[in-house]
């Protein structure tokens, strides 16, 4: 029987709640992130407010945190699936899309009917163009769902060469796709070559590498190590979402990981996909409105802040609604659809003795 991982889902849904924060308060001045963007540029105590909130709120950190943990998720329910390997990719693959889509597609028929109510309609081409995730016309943040499915295929990649080679073997896999992804013009999905690195990063946790590097961090490590990931850009953020994943993963989070396990981000945690997808429309409109108001553009941080408390509060409600009655019975639908072929004709040894 395996345990889930509830610090985990709590994580995922603190990170949701900061993609919608953040995206209310550019949703009310797009030019912030510019504006507050060097630490040369601050000037007084309300800059440095307003700094640090764009940073505590981060939404790109919080997808980067999504797509760690999707590494961590998917490669973990390769390495325990007992099935031959051709089998597994398939049952993989399909519990993927239905994990992926229906929701997916609500939300797309949810935003067409808002934007359609403020008089923005949009085309059925429009529909079906996003809905493959080729463009994202009507749900901008279905670009991270582009680049989830197309990891679809680089996690099985890794899973083989795990198989294969153990942890040796992923190493190998990584440097080759390091030096693939810095190829001009790749025949590749564009978007994913900006991201791979953190579902390597992901990938590596469930491993005996990131078990024994979590051994070798004390509690107290969580702090700065989640400091170091709220503040810095570039590889040392990288290595530091690694690490802070890896802590949880492993019950090393101290403090960050009991908190996690609060009734409220486990919650937040539960509705985090959809809350993601249906929170775009509402914040669209919700800061459109909030924009009519002298305050709210004289004080983009604060009204931000406050008008993000109704983005969140309409968006709980849609999101649970979605969550229940659309994602649920998806993933059942998912596991109906691939029940035999998750059936072992055979027993297998899944990947090298020494390497998980």
């Amino acid at each position: 029987m395996v345990v889930r991982n509830i610090q985990l889902d709590g994580l995922r849904g603190v990170a949701a709640l900061n993609v919608a924060v953040f995206h209310t308060i550019l949703g009310i001045d797009g030019d912030l992130k510019d504006r507050y963007g060097k630490l040369s540029d601050l000037s007084g105590p309300h800059d440095w407010f307003a700094k640090a909130v764009l940073k505590l709120f981060n939404g790109e950190t919080a997808v980067f945190v999504f797509f760690v943990l999707s590494g961590v998720v998917l490669f973990n329910s390769l390495m325990r699936e007992r099935a031959p390997l051709l089998a597994k990719s398939f049952t993989f693959s399909i519990r993927r899309i239905f994990r992926i889509y229906p929701a997916m597609i609500a939300s797309l028929l949810f935003n067409m009917a808002v934007f359609v109510w403020f008089e923005n309609p949009f085309t059925i081409s429009d529909f079906l163009i996003n809905s493959t995730l080729y463009d994202f016309r009507i749900n901008g943040v279905t670009w991270t769902l582009n680049v989830e499915m197309v990891g679809v295929a680089f996690v099985l990649l890794v899973y083989l060469a795990w198989r294969i080679g153990g942890v040796a073997g992923m190493l190998v896999t990584f440097i080759g796709s390091w030096v693939f992804f810095r190829m001009p013009d790749l025949p590749f999905p564009g978007t994913f070559r900006g991201f791979w690195i953190y579902f390597a990063l992901g990938m590596i946790v469930p491993t005996k590498v990131g078990k024994n590097i979590a051994s070798r961090l004390p509690s107290w490590s969580i702090a700065p190590v989640l400091l170091i990931a709220i503040i810095f850009k570039g590889t040392l953020q990288q290595i530091s979402i690694g690490l802070l994943v890896t802590m949880i993963y492993y019950s090393r989070a101290g403090f960050f990981g009991r908190w996690l396990e609060a009734p409220v981000c486990q919650f937040l945690g539960r509705i985090s996909y959809s809350f993601y997808l249906f929170n775009f429309a509402i914040f669209v409109y919700v800061c459109g409105y909030a924009k009519r108001l002298d305050w709210i553009n004289l004080h983009p941080i604060e009204g931000g802040l406050l008008t993000s408390l109704f983005t969140v509060g309409l968006t709980i409600p849609i999101a649970y609604l979605s969550m229940r009655y659309v994602e649920i019975p998806g993933i059942a639908l998912g596991r109906l659809v691939t029940f035999k072929s998750r059936m072992p004709r055979r027993r297998e040894i899944d990947g090298p003795q020494n390497a998980s």
